[in-house]
């Protein structure tokens, strides 16, 4: 071993494993270190084989890496979008469910259509002329509206 006490060495480990964590993309590291870090714990008070301790350190590394995917989970379940702010930086999306006014006649299956002071490329296979009212379905590509 590299020392002499294998407390040390797990120490060694645990806070090389951590360490790591800030420089590898992805956060998993960090449970290893702690299994690391327990282990160091565990073999200053008791003495073990070198393969009783890999063992361990397995099973500590299962137990920390289980409990890490339940931290995040919860904290990614916590921190999610309220549905009636999914669309908030989605202008066109928001208009979805909406009734607009024609600015010009559908040529070609396209047309501009007024929603409050500003207008908007639509989309509609009905040939729909200026003036009329039509129904946002849809949206294509964050800019065209799809209309009936």
């Amino acid at each position: 071993m590299l020392f002499d006490s294998a407390a040390t060495n797990w120490l060694i480990l645990g806070l090389l494993l951590s360490i790591l964590e800030l420089f590898v993309p992805g956060t998993y590291l960090i449970w290893f270190g702690f299994a690391g870090l327990l282990m160091s714990i565990l073999t200053c008070f008791i003495d073990m084989a070198l393969s009783t301790q890999i063992i361990w350190f397995a099973v500590f590394s299962a137990i920390f890496a289980v409990i890490g995917w339940f931290s995040y989970r919860y904290i990614f379940k916590k921190t999610q979008t309220p549905k009636e702010y999914r669309n908030l930086n989605d202008s066109a999306q928001q208009y979805v469910g909406r009734i607009v006014t024609l600015a010009e006649d559908v040529v070609d299956n396209q047309t501009k259509v007024k929603v409050g002071d500003t207008y908007w490329l639509a989309y509609s296979e009905k040939p729909l002329k200026k003036g009329a009212t039509a129904k946002v379905t849809d949206v294509k590509d964050s800019l065209i509206l799809v209309v009936e």
